[in-house]
């Protein structure tokens, strides 16, 4: 039984008792059951169709195991709670928990055939580009199959890796999951570009102290999640790429950004949706894809570029659709992390003793045509580990050369 399970494991590793997140809620036996239920109750009158994906009877097992527990550990009835919820299915169905966990000093991303270090903390970034093959001893395909247990399985395969990655440097699912001993160390092993393979061991960051991360490739960059606005407009030439790595500011930013483009007479655009995980459909249609549309000397064949990959999830994947549809665009990378032909929305509501937020998909969409799991993109390219090493991003590049192409023959028709 999972939460049994979890309790022998954690009193065997000397941490029964601990509860070292000081945001992971602390409560007893009986208000963890009483959230228990109240999460079920909620995904059940909530959730647009809560018993597509799963049985009631499997949501009310995985119940049940969680409530036996003669002992409780918060931060395991925390990933109880988020177990229940990612077996509904949908990656908009889940308990908002990730900003509570603590979390190791580095990053990894699904690249090729494994899990590779892409961001890390100053003071290890000589491991970036080094593979991740296993924590505490089990080998990294051990952890990530007892992972998989807090990932949503019906959106798709690029997904499920995107969701790994993250879930595989958080300390609280790796310890409640029986990957780390400890909650507070674990020790990780990586092997190098010429497969030497060495161990570190970290000391897990609390929730609130995330260092800024310097990125893969030489010298290394500031990762691009912090940048502070989700727009950002570089001119390469006569091309304008716009990184819309998030809807925040988008309203605010956009009207000024297009006028740049316009003032720089730009010949052709990229649009990289690559890191975007979502926010306003209408938003990305009136600031982002309606702009792009109405521009006719952008909009042309062989001239406009979307860039996808399996982190562009839920209203980014649907405003990539709608370039599709709407525009000429050509879609270069890899398929969106996001089915488009299932459940978005965000639906939330809280428990009652512990206050955990919880989403629950609230519409169901079609997109695309019917056994489409993902956006496939119509350039597919993957950017592999040697390219990432050397700070080459081949999916940029590919667009890149294409847009060139298009500003050569712009400049010869004149």
């Amino acid at each position: 039984m999972f939460a049994r399970a979890i309790l022998l494991f954690l009193a065997a590793s000397g941490m029964g008792g601990a509860c070292w997140a000081k945001d992971i809620p602390h409560l007893t036996a009986e208000q963890w059951r009483e959230d228990v239920d109240a999460l079920v109750a909620g995904i059940e009158t909530k959730h647009r169709d809560p018993w597509n994906f799963v049985s009631r009877a499997k949501v009310e097992q995985l119940a049940d195991e969680a409530k036996r527990a003669d002992r409780v550990e918060d931060h395991a009835m925390v990933v109880a709670l988020q177990r229940i919820a990612a077996a509904i299915g949908d990656g908009h169905s889940f308990v908002a928990v990730s900003d509570r966990y603590a979390r190791y000093p580095f990053e990894v991303s699904w690249i090729e055939d494994g899990f590779y270090v892409v961001r890390a903390a100053p003071a290890h970034a000589a491991m970036l580009g080094d593979k991740l093959v296993a924590i505490d001893d089990v080998p990294i395909e051990k952890a990530t199959e007892k992972l998989l247990d807090l990932v949503p399985r019906n959106e798709n395969r690029w997904h499920e890796r995107h969701v790994l990655a993250g879930l595989l440097t958080q300390a609280e699912p790796l310890n409640a999951l029986g990957v780390s001993r400890s909650l507070r160390r674990a020790a990780f092993g990586f092997e190098t570009a010429d497969k030497r393979r060495y161990d570190r061991r970290f000391a897990a960051q609390a929730p609130a102290d995330r260092p800024g991360y310097v990125t893969i490739g030489p010298g290394g960059r500031p990762a691009a999640y912090e940048a502070a606005r989700g727009l950002r407009l570089r001119m390469l030439g006569d091309v304008a790429h716009l990184d819309f790595a998030s809807y925040h500011a988008l309203a605010a930013d956009s009207p000024a950004i297009w006028a740049a483009i316009d003032t720089a007479k730009a010949r052709a655009l990229i649009v990289d949706f690559r890191k975007n995980g979502g926010g306003s459909l209408p938003a990305g249609r009136q600031y982002l894809v309606y702009p792009a549309w109405e521009r006719s000397q952008l909009n042309r064949e062989g001239c406009l570029f979307v860039l996808t990959g399996p982190a562009t999830f839920s209203a980014a994947m649907t405003n990539v659709t709608d370039m599709r549809r709407e525009t000429e665009a050509i879609l270069i990378g890899l398929p969106t992390g996001a089915n488009p032909n299932g459940y978005q929305e965000n639906g939330w509501f809280s428990l009652p003793n512990s206050g955990l937020r919880v989403s629950v998909a609230q519409r169901r969409y079609r997109f695309d045509a019917p056994g489409t799991t993902a956006v496939m993109p119509d350039v597919p390219v993957e950017q592999g580990i040697a390219d990432w090493r050397n700070g080459q991003d081949t999916v940029l590049n590919t667009a890149l050369s294409r847009a060139q192409d298009c500003t050569r023959r712009s400049l010869a028709a004149e």
